[in-house]
């Protein structure tokens, strides 16, 4: 992936990433430790510095009536 080559010429790594997604269905927990081996091979990054959470939004908002998904994810870059 062009941006990881870019970051790791750049003199950085991949210090931790926390990922949470909102989302009534379908459930990720089956999918966690996928999603989380996917992410650290397109990376190239160690699994204990890549975290993956799911939470729902109660039937509030379009999140919460099934009707759309969010993504919110942090990314910690470090100097090698």
């Amino acid at each position: 992936m062009h941006q990881v080559k870019l970051m790791h010429q750049a003199g950085y790594e991949l210090g931790n990433l926390d990922a949470t997604l909102i989302l009534q269905k379908p459930k990720i927990s089956p999918f966690k430790e996928t999603i989380r081996s996917n992410l650290c091979e397109l990376l190239g990054a160690d699994p204990s510095v890549v975290n993956i959470k799911a939470k729902t939004h109660e039937k509030v908002d379009s999140l919460g009536e099934n009707r759309s998904i969010a993504a919110h994810t942090v990314v910690l870059l470090m100097r090698k």
